[in-house]
């Protein structure tokens, strides 16, 4: 882990629950006054460093495969909150590493310009991965 990240993280994980929307710990970190680049930085290692429990679905138990971390070509596409939330499925065991690089794949090739949270949403969504979709504001993914 990033030692300037280890206190953040350290708090974050004192202050929310394992389960918490990665998009409530983002807009605390930002009232905080972290800029999007150390958000997605402490998000990814906030969620990476999570291990599931044997209970849930898409992991065989604690995760072997390390953390895949944004190309060059990916840093520009992906909001740092899409970036956050594609981490969180992936820690919480919703997807496995196949699942994730497809889901990336797909947002790449079906997303036109930057990458939002509500794209990879509904790109989640319509995978099978995320049943709690927002309603009206979910994007229209051709």
């Amino acid at each position: 882990m990033d030692d300037r990240w280890t206190p953040v993280v350290a708090e974050l994980r004192e202050r929310f629950a394992a389960d918490t929307d990665v998009v409530e710990v983002e807009a605390y970190l930002s009232a905080q006054g972290y800029n999007r680049r150390q958000i997605g930085e402490i998000l990814s290692l906030l969620y990476s460093d999570t291990v599931p429990t044997n209970g849930w679905g898409g992991m065989d138990g604690a995760r072997n495969a390390p953390l895949r971390v944004q190309g060059p070509h990916e840093r520009g596409r992906f909001s740092a909150e899409a970036w956050g939330y594609l981490v969180m499925l992936h820690a919480s065991g919703a997807v496995n590493q196949n699942d994730f690089e497809q889901l990336v794949e797909r947002a790449l090739v079906h997303v036109d310009g930057r990458i939002g949270l509500p794209e990879i949403r509904a790109l989640a969504e319509d995978g099978g991965y995320d049943d709690g979709a927002m309603g009206g504001e979910r994007s229209l993914i051709h």
